[in-house]
């Protein structure tokens, strides 16, 4: 009875540390004010966040929306970014010049948001889903071009036009929402064991 009880717990326990063994790869780096963080979800899925957007500095300062940014060594080739609170936009092939995306440029993948996403919050947040691939990061971390700009409507540069690897920072566990079938599988280990357990006190109260 003991081993049943035991086997019981164990499956449920089993299933449980399954739906929250996920970890997210998080990549990050600091210029002028802006801190730029890229998290792998999953093979995917990514968040690219800018903190520090309304507080640029260097010769950053000034800049009053993101015209425009681009990605090498993410290995996907297609992808949509979606702006929190925002719109969406689908991925350019290519890279980012001082006039906005360029069509130019292998490996690189370009987004820009039309108008221009005002730089007025102290964080930028866009969700990456990849719709052609899967993420396979460079070993020095994806490649990062960004241009901030003074207009909402044209690519208008301020200052430098960001060029640089995001190095790795840093996994960090995050507790996946168990499928249906896992709740299920969870509940039937902890509805056997609890089973197991009455029938145990029962027998003893019989003896």
């Amino acid at each position: 009875m003991n081993k049943f009880i035991g086997a019981a717990f164990a499956t449920a326990a089993l299933f449980l540390s399954a739906s929250v063994a996920n970890a997210a790869t998080v990549y990050q780096t600091t210029f002028q004010g802006a801190t730029f963080t890229v998290t792998q979800n999953s093979s995917t899925n990514l968040t690219f966040d800018i903190a520090g957007a309304n507080a640029l500095t260097g010769n950053w300062a000034g800049a009053q929306f993101l015209g425009a940014f681009s990605f090498k060594g993410l290995g996907a080739t297609a992808l949509t970014a979606t702006l929190a609170g925002g719109g969406s936009t689908n991925s350019d092939p290519g890279g980012l010049s001082a006039g906005g995306c360029n069509g130019n440029g292998a490996g690189f993948v370009c987004f820009n948001f039309t108008p221009n996403v005002a730089a007025n919050v102290s964080n930028l947040t866009f969700d990456i889903n990849a719709t052609s691939g899967a993420f396979d990061f460079a070993q020095g971390g994806p490649h990062l071009k960004i241009l901030w700009s003074k207009d909402a409507t044209k690519d208008q540069k301020v200052g430098d036009l960001f060029s640089q690897n995001i190095p790795f920072s840093h996994d960090t566990p995050v507790s996946a929402v168990p499928e249906p079938a896992t709740w299920a599988m969870m509940i039937t280990g902890f509805g056997l064991a609890g089973a197991a357990i009455r029938r145990r006190r029962g027998a003893l109260a019989v003896a």
